[in-house]
C-alpha cells in the first residue's frame, strides 16, 4: 500500500545540522562530547550553512550541549536573525564513556576484550561508562518526540547536531534496523532535511554539504 504525509495533518520540516571541521580533529579518534569547538574552516564552514537559511523563515532551532553545535548553532542564529535557541541534552553525540577521545590503536592494546566485544557486535556493546548504538537512537527518538510534542515550534525547525545524531533521525524516519547505523554516511558541515507528521516521515534530502571534507 502506498504511504505518504497526510497532508491533513500539521507537517514539521527538520533540517539536521552537522557541525563543521573540529579543533581537535578526530579522524581516527571516538567522539568525545566535550569537544573544543569549532577550527577556523568549521567557523567558515557555518557560516556557509547558516547561508542556506536565510530565505527559509526558521521557525525554531535547538542544538546539542557539545562546544562544537553550540558554536554552529550561534551563528547560524546570529545570521538569520534568531538569536535565541534551545540546547537540548537529547541531541548529545553518542556517549563513547571511557573509550571518548582514544585512538582506535589505543583501545585496541589498552582493553583488547571489550575491543573484541565491539568488533563482534558494534550495535549492541556499550563502551564502558558509556551508551551503545541500540540505546543511543533510543535516546535520539525520545529526544526529538519530546521537540515534536512539548514545544511550539512552528513548520521549520533546524536541529544542530552530530553525525551519529543525524543517523539515528534517518534511521526513526525511514524506520530501518539499528543494524545500519554505520552504513549512513554523514560529512562534516552537511544538511539533510525530514518532514514528518503525526504518522510518517519522509526524507526530503541528505547530506546536502558545504565542504568537500568528511
Amino acid at each position: 500500500m502506498d504511504q505518504s504525509l497526510d497532508l491533513s495533518e500539521e507537517v514539521k520540516s527538520f533540517y539536521l545540522v552537522r557541525h563543521g571541521e573540529l579543533k581537535n580533529s578526530g579522524k581516527g579518534r571516538v567522539p568525545d562530547t566535550n569537544d573544543k569547538g569549532l577550527s577556523s574552516d568549521g567557523v567558515l564552514e557555518a557560516e556557509l550553512i547558516s547561508s542556506f537559511f536565510h530565505d527559509l523563515r526558521i521557525s525554531a532551532i535547538f542544538s546539542s550541549p557539545n562546544n562544537s553545535a553550540v558554536e554552529t548553532t550561534d551563528i547560524i542564529a546570529k545570521n538569520i536573525g534568531e538569536p535565541t535557541f534551545f540546547k537540548h541534552s537529547g541531541l548529545t553525540d553518542k556517549r563513547e564513556g571511557e573509550w571518548a577521545g582514544k585512538t582506535y590503536w589505543q583501545i585496541r592494546e589498552e582493553d583488547a576484550k571489550s575491543w573484541e566485544k565491539w568488533s563482534k557486535d558494534p550495535i549492541n556493546f556499550c563502551p564502558p561508562n558509556g551508551e551503545s548504538v541500540r540505546d543511543f537512537v533510543s535516546r535520539v527518538g525520545r529526544a526529538l518526540k519530546d521537540i515534536r510534542t512539548n514545544y511550539e515550534i512552528g513548520e521549520k525547525i533546524i536541529l544542530s547536531t552530530h553525525a551519529g545524531v543525524v543517523r539515528a533521525m534517518l534511521i526513526l524516519a525511514l524506520d530501518i534496523p539499528v543494524d545500519n547505523f554505520f552504513r549512513i554516511d554523514v560529512p562534516l558541515s552537511s544538511i539533510s532535511r525530514i518532514d514528518w507528521s503525526n504518522s510518517y516521515a519522509v526524507v526530503k534530502f541528505f547530506s546536502l554539504s558545504v565542504t568537500s571534507k568528511s
